[in-house]
């Protein structure tokens, strides 16, 4: 075994590492175990001088679309421009195991490398001690709670931690006199939807009778414990729940959850070292080194008195976990990006998406952002630079205008795919800003969307001119065929009310967009102010749309958003304005409404939404929080006053909200 402390940075001579440059490739941001192991290997790097690219390639042949997506950026990955590639293996081969991820690589084999996560005889490889970990956690049951149904939700087969997990789960079994029994195991891909299915299977299909679940990572863990709560099974009172991994969300569900510690931080740190110090002497050699995994006590599993317990070696404090000051700065940029991607689905024009990236950025502390589109032959074009260069043409495995060689050293870059549905759009490239990496995969699901959207309104325009173009051509030459030069004429009537309509409406809901919402209600507002009559302006907000994103997919997201635009039809009238401005924000101005009448209709939004919940059979709750302004006295209004009086009113409610 060996042990790691951030303590061992200290006597390193950095003067040898600072021309040593690492692409490191993992799935994605959005993984908290990725994103951990990330910025363990970033601490490192930056304490040893090493210049970083970090590329977010996804899961190879993932069945999720948006992850298999990002396979696209493994072409970006110039041997030429590293030194060695430190692989978060575990993540990227999840769906094809280790022999065939090997084989995936192999184009890069001249490269010394690193991987984290997996076992293999001829590559350089860190993980924990999942067997042990494993064997600890299941023992742990059977022996302290008295528990011999135990069923087992296992991560994908033929990927190392995975087999090495379920291993141990058998032979505790079977070394406490258990009968090992293949109906208790659910073969899972370490997703959070498994542990729903794995719940579903266990009781529903094979009618076993379980008093303990051990997942093979938190995510299906915290997962399963939800679903058994969900049919009023008790944990741990009637089932003990058990995880591995120890992420953040272990701590926060109810109860919280007993689990397996991997520090992710200490071995993406350690790894990243190792790597270093044998691209500087020279010694790269195939072998696997390991970190302990003791098991940490909480309540899920039936024990009580303090919330958490090492069995094993003590937990060390991270330098990533944030301090009060960095979380106040958290939350700020998080404000930020709200503003930023607000802005982003507001805009249908590419000059305007680029002036909210050029006004944005600065905040996040990102000051060297390059935006980058496919073009023909390995080429890519510059679309936007934060620094004042666009129209550019380089290979795109340069990754930047003049190749990353250019940047001085230690550079820190982050490599991210824009895509839409099955469409690559391109890629961005960011340095190292926010200590809040995940907001980066906000800011490229917003860019990809509004990129797309910009994209059909400029091939709309073409397309209606062409047709312009067209109708005047045949005016000229075929002057008599008047049949045939309405039917054009009435096509480039379609095309324009069609574009017109593209400028002002929401596609997902039917709903007005910011900008349409913007043009009617100043109308509204200014006849109010002349007249003196009743205007209401509400802000809505779904609660924890993110969440159903997350957990969910964007899909089911997708069906929470146009279910809500539906209900805001249905108890408004037809006269009210009702727009959708952002991902989960919607605003209605109401006409000849007050305060008193927008109660009664906020109480038949709330049974309507009582309604759908009861009826829908969607696995998530849907529920919204709300903030109304009304326009009193004689005095006068503008748009952007109501909204910012409602968006307080709606702030507090969400804060009431997070105190019930």
């Amino acid at each position: 075994m060996i042990e790691f402390g951030y303590f061992l940075f200290y006597h390193m001579n950095m003067k040898k590492f600072d021309d040593i440059s690492i692409a490191l490739l993992l799935n994605d941001f959005h993984n908290e175990y990725s994103v951990s192991v990330y910025r363990g290997a970033r601490f490192a790097a930056e304490q040893m001088g090493i210049s970083l690219a970090t590329f977010g390639v996804g899961s190879i042949e993932s069945p999720v679309q948006h992850m298999a997506m990002r396979s696209r950026l493994f072409s970006l990955v110039n041997p030429e421009d590293f030194d060695g590639i430190y692989y978060v293996s575990s993540s990227l081969s999840n769906y094809i195991g280790v022999e065939r991820f090997r084989d995936y690589v192999s184009g890069y084999k001249d490269i010394p490398s690193a991987h984290v996560g997996i076992r293999h005889e001829s590559l350089l490889t860190f993980g924990i001690d999942n067997y042990s970990g494993m064997y600890d956690a299941v023992s742990h049951l059977i022996t302290e709670h008295g528990r011999n149904k135990i069923a087992y939700i296992s991560g994908t087969y033929g990927v190392y931690e995975a087999d090495e997990r379920l291993k141990a789960y058998r032979q505790a079994l079977l070394d406490n006199n258990i009968e090992y029994d293949e109906r208790y195991v659910y073969q899972g891909s370490f997703l959070r939807d498994d542990g729903f299915a794995a719940v579903k299977t266990f009781l529903d299909e094979r009618k076993l009778d379980i008093d303990g679940l051990v997942g093979a990572n938190d995510h299906m863990a915290i997962y399963a414990m939800k679903a058994l709560q969900k049919r009023g099974i008790s944990v741990p009172e009637q089932v003990s729940v058990v995880g591995f991994d120890d992420l953040v969300s272990a701590r926060s569900c109810t109860p919280a959850l007993t689990t397996v510690h991997q520090s992710a931080f200490d071995l993406g740190s350690f790894a990243m070292r190792r790597l270093a110090e044998g691209i500087r002497d020279n010694n790269i050699k195939a072998q696997h080194e390991q970190l302990p995994a003791p098991l940490t006590v909480r309540q899920s599993c039936g024990c009580v008195g303090s919330s958490t317990l090492h069995t094993g070696a003590t937990q060390k404090e991270s330098p990533d976990m944030l301090s009060e000051q960095d979380r106040g700065e958290w939350e700020e940029q998080r404000s930020f990006v709200n503003l930023m991607t607000r802005d982003l689905i507001g805009n249908f024009e590419v000059d305007e998406i680029f002036s909210v990236l050029r006004g944005q950025l600065n905040y996040l502390g990102i000051n060297d952002f390059s935006l980058a589109q496919y073009v023909e032959h390995g080429q890519a074009e510059v679309l936007f630079d934060q620094n004042g260069h666009s129209g550019d043409i380089f290979p795109e495995n340069q990754i930047i205008r003049g190749g990353l060689s250019r940047l001085p050293r230690p550079y820190y870059r982050h490599v991210l795919p824009l895509f839409f549905h099955e469409e690559d759009i391109g890629y961005f490239v960011s340095d190292i800003g926010t200590r809040d990496v995940p907001v980066l995969e906000i800011i490229r699901d917003h860019l990809s969307g509004a990129l797309k959207g910009a994209h059909l309104l400029e091939a709309a325009k073409r397309h209606a001119k062409s047709l312009q173009i067209e109708v005047e051509q045949r005016t000229k030459e075929l002057a008599d065929r008047t049949i045939e030069l309405e039917h054009a004429l009435n096509v480039v009537q379609e095309t324009s009310e069609k574009l017109e309509r593209l400028t002002v409406m929401d596609e997902l809901t039917g709903l007005y967009n910011r900008r349409g919402f913007a043009a009617l209600s100043s109308q509204q507002i200014a006849i109010r102010n002349r007249n003196n009559s009743n205007l209401l302006l509400v802000y809505f907000d779904i609660d924890g749309l993110k969440t159903i994103n997350d957990t969910l997919g964007h899909a089911v997201g997708d069906i929470a958003i146009k279910a809500f635009a539906s209900l805001l039809k249905k108890v408004f009238r037809s006269m009210d304005i009702i727009a959708r401005i952002g991902g989960d924000e919607f605003v209605v101005l109401a006409i000849d409404c007050t305060i008193r009448e927008f109660r009664i209709i906020r109480r038949r939004l709330d049974q309507a939404l009582d309604e759908y919940n009861a009826s829908s059979n969607q696995e998530f709750h849907l529920s919204v929080s709300a903030g109304a302004a009304p326009c009193i006295s004689e005095s006068t209004y503008t748009i952007d006053q109501l909204m910012e009086e409602a968006d307080a009113e709606l702030y507090k409610e969400k804060k009431k909200k997070k105190k019930d």
